[in-house]
C-alpha cells in the first residue's frame, strides 16, 4: 500500500512539473542572455546558450515554432561574427525553413549578413524579398492604425538602409514614402515604399545617401493630391539615423567643407551628394577688429593711467585647418594686429611698432554633426597683442601710445560656419585671448599681462 502511495506521488510531481514548465519562456530567456553575450563579443557563450535553447525546443516539440526560427537566426549571426560563414549559412537556412519571412533586427544588420540570409531564403524558394516587414504575412492589418514604423538608430555606410512600415486602412494612403535628408543638405528627398500585402510597405534609403555621419528621415503617407495624411516623424522633427563604418566614395577631388564631389569627383542628384571625399583641409582668411583690457607701461615708456581699454582697429587672421572628423578640426593660425593711430615713439626708436604678430594652435568643435553652424574653439600660442590707447596728456600729436601684451597667449572662442557651395564657406569668429607676461620685456618690447578680444569674418576654401 505504501509503495502505491509513493508511486502516485512521483507521478503527480512529474505531471505538475510538466504543467508548470514554460519552454517558450525558457527559450526567450536563453535568447536574451545569448544576445547580451553577443553584444559583449563573447560568441562562444552566446552559441552555448542558443544551442541550449534549441535543445529545450526539441524536447518540448517546438521545432517549427517561430521563436525557434529566431534562435536559428541568432545562431547564424553569432557564427558569422565568429568568422564561420558556413555555419552561419546553415543556421540561416534552418531559420527560413521555419519562417520564410524572418528578418534581421536593425541593430544587427549589415550588407554581408543580409546577403547571406537572402541566399538562404532563395534556396528555400519562399518568403518575402529583403526589406519585407519582419512580421511577414502574420501581420493583422485590421489592427493597424496610422503609420507604424520601428525607428532605425544606426546603419552601415555605403549600403541601402532598409525601411519597413505598416499603414492602417484608416489612413487611406495613395502612396507611402521615406523622406530623407543627407548630411549637410537643407531639403528632404523622397524615396517610394512598395506595398506588400494589405498594410505592409518596404523600401530603402539609397546607398548614395548613406555617407558622412548621419541621415535625417521620416516615413509619410499621402493622398492623391499629395496631401500629408499621417507620418512617423516630420521635417521639423525627423529621426536621426547614425551611419557607422567608412564608405568608399568614388571621385578624385576632395571637398573639405561639404564632402561632395568636385567637377570630376561626383555630382549632386536629387539632394544626394554623389562622389567626393571626406573633409581634410581648409584655408581660412579672416579680418576684423579687436580691443583689449590693458595695464602697465606703454611702449613709449608712459604709464597706463585713466585708460584701461585700448583697441587694435585692424586684425588679420589666416588659418590652415585639418579636419580630424566633420565636427573636429586642428589648425594653425597667425594673428596679425595693426595698431593704427599711435603718435608716440618708444625712446631710442625711430618709430612706433606697426605690427603685432602671433602664432596660435587652434582646436575647433562643431555642435552640428555636419560641421556647419556654431563651433567652439580653444587656442594657445605665443607672440604679442598690441592696442593703442589715449594718454592722460594734453599735448597735441603726442597723446596716443601702444601697449603690448604677451608673449604667452591662451584663450577660447565661439564661431559660425555656413557653406556657400561645394568648396567655399562663410566663417565668423569671436575670439578671446589672455596675454601673459613672463618678464618686463621681450627683446626691446615692453610687455604686460592683459586680455584681448577679436571679432572677425572671412572666407574658407576647401582642398
Amino acid at each position: 500500500m505504501g509503495t502505491r502511495v509513493w508511486v502516485a506521488l512521483v507521478v503527480l510531481l512529474l505531471a505538475t512539473s510538466q504543467v508548470l514548465a514554460d519552454p517558450r519562456g525558457d527559450i526567450q530567456a536563453k535568447s536574451k542572455a545569448a544576445m547580451e553575450n553577443y553584444d559583449l563579443m563573447d560568441y562562444d557563450a552566446a552559441k552555448k546558450l542558443l544551442n541550449q535553447a534549441l535543445a529545450i525546443a526539441k524536447k518540448a516539440k517546438l521545432d517549427k515554432d517561430p521563436a525557434v526560427a529566431r534562435i536559428y537566426l541568432q545562431l547564424g549571426l553569432t557564427a558569422f561574427a565568429a568568422g564561420d560563414t558556413d555555419a552561419a549559412s546553415v543556421a540561416f537556412l534552418s531559420a527560413v525553413q521555419i519562417d520564410p519571412s524572418i528578418q534581421i533586427d536593425a541593430a544587427y544588420k549589415s550588407p554581408d549578413v543580409n546577403q547571406l540570409l537572402e541566399e538562404a531564403r532563395a534556396t528555400t524558394g519562399g518568403g518575402e524579398p529583403s526589406g519585407g516587414t519582419s512580421a511577414g504575412s502574420r501581420v493583422d492589418c485590421s489592427a493597424v492604425q496610422g503609420v507604424q514604423h520601428e525607428l532605425l538608430d544606426s546603419a552601415p555606410a555605403g549600403a541601402p538602409a532598409t525601411i519597413e512600415a505598416l499603414v492602417g486602412a484608416d489612413v487611406a494612403a495613395s502612396k507611402v514614402v521615406v523622406m530623407y535628408r543627407v548630411e549637410g543638405a537643407t531639403t528632404f528627398t523622397e524615396a517610394a515604399l512598395t506595398k506588400r500585402g494589405d498594410c505592409q510597405y518596404t523600401g530603402a534609403i539609397p546607398s548614395a545617401a548613406m555617407r558622412g555621419s548621419l541621415v535625417h528621415y521620416y516615413v509619410a503617407a499621402y493622398d492623391d493630391s499629395n496631401k500629408l495624411l499621417a507620418s512617423k516623424g516630420s521635417s521639423g522633427s525627423p529621426n536621426i539615423l547614425e551611419i557607422s563604418g567608412a564608405a568608399a566614395v568614388p571621385g578624385d577631388e576632395e571637398d573639405p567643407i561639404s564632402g561632395g564631389g568636385g567637377s570630376s569627383g561626383g555630382d549632386i542628384r536629387g539632394g544626394i551628394v554623389a562622389g567626393g571625399k571626406p573633409p581634410k583641409v581648409m584655408l581660412t582668411v579672416a579680418g576684423g577688429t579687436g580691443l583689449g583690457y590693458v595695464s602697465g607701461n606703454t611702449e613709449g615708456g608712459n604709464m597706463v593711467e585713466t585708460c584701461c581699454v585700448g583697441n587694435s582697429l585692424a586684425v588679420i587672421t589666416p588659418e590652415l585647418s585639418y579636419f580630424v572628423s566633420p565636427k573636429v578640426s586642428i589648425g594653425l593660425a597667425a594673428r596679425i594686429g595693426l595698431p593704427i593711430g599711435a603718435n608716440v615713439n618708444a625712446e631710442g626708436a625711430e618709430g612706433y611698432s606697426t605690427v603685432a604678430p602671433a602664432g596660435l594652435l587652434r582646436v575647433r568643435y562643431a555642435l552640428s554633426a555636419s560641421g556647419e553652424g556654431l563651433r567652439v574653439m580653444g587656442q594657445v600660442g605665443g607672440g604679442v597683442m598690441r592696442n593703442t590707447i589715449k594718454l592722460d596728456t594734453g599735448t597735441a600729436g603726442m597723446d596716443t601710445d601702444i601697449v603690448a601684451q604677451g608673449p604667452i597667449l591662451v584663450g577660447a572662442g565661439i564661431g559660425y560656419m555656413k557653406r556657400l557651395g561645394a568648396h567655399f564657406a562663410f566663417v565668423a569668429d569671436l575670439s578671446a585671448l589672455a596675454g601673459i607676461a613672463i618678464g618686463d620685456k621681450v627683446g626691446t618690447t615692453a610687455v604686460n599681462s592683459g586680455v584681448g578680444a577679436d571679432l572677425s569674418i572671412g572666407l574658407a576654401v576647401g582642398f
